[in-house]
């Protein structure tokens, strides 16, 4: 019957697309050469009993893969088709998948990973995606990490070698064999207690942290190109 074998046919494209993605990402990680110095208050982080919330730039998380792969995240990821496909990547890379939005109705999702993290999960958001806008943080992550009293912690990267993509999010896309910037900002705690005006003034902090860092980032990738 033609529908059933149109709808075989997406799934089988589907399915082949997201294995071939998943090895060229391997393979494209293999190649880079990170470079980072995480200071003591995120080594502290890391060791300390309290899960973590990392957020980073929409355009800037293809690298988080490589790095934090084998902790136990949840990533909150949007309900879109793109959100399908990058949900079937992610899952091939042993990461767990929230579905949804960290704004614009996405209380369902949000709830779902706050039960997580209590579950004994990390978890890993971007701040501005789905859609954007572009380097502003919207309020769900404050509002989870309220709730579950994990601590934020900023990251992104920037690359010696890069191709930076014509979209919303000015996705990075590091080149094989380029070094690879990774800066921290220091974790940031809410209290449960967070009135509405402490709420927007840490939401406010995220932003700025991931910010600077990302102008860092850029700063200390360019530092390594060639002379």
């Amino acid at each position: 019957m033609p529908p059933l074998t149109a709808s075989w046919a997406r799934r089988f494209l589907i399915a082949s697309a997201v294995l071939v993605l998943t090895w060229v990402l391997r393979l494209l990680y293999m190649t880079l050469r990170p470079l980072e110095q995480p200071p003591p208050c995120v080594q502290h982080a890391w060791n300390a009993d309290t899960p973590l919330i990392l957020v980073f730039w929409h355009g800037r998380m293809l690298y988080m893969l490589p790095r934090y792969h084998r902790q136990r995240f949840t990533m909150l990821v949007s309900q879109s088709k793109d959100g399908e496909f990058a949900s079937r990547v992610l899952q091939r890379f042993g990461v767990d998948v929230t579905r949804g939005s960290s704004h614009r109705g996405g209380t369902q999702a949000l709830r779902a990973m706050v039960r997580k993290i209590r579950h004994g999960y990390h978890a890993a958001l971007t701040p501005d995606g789905p859609r954007g806008p572009r380097y502003t943080v919207q309020s769900g992550v404050v509002a989870v990490a309220r709730q579950t009293g994990a601590a934020i912690l900023p990251v992104t990267y920037s690359a010696q070698w890069k191709i930076i993509l014509r979209s919303w999010d000015a996705f990075l896309l590091p080149l094989p064999f380029s070094r690879v910037v990774l800066c921290y900002g220091a974790p940031i705690s809410v209290p449960a207690s967070a009135s509405p005006a402490l709420m927007q003034a840490k939401r406010l902090e995220v932003e700025t942290s991931l910010q600077h860092i990302t102008t860092l980032a850029d700063s200390l990738s360019a530092a390594h190109q060639p002379r």
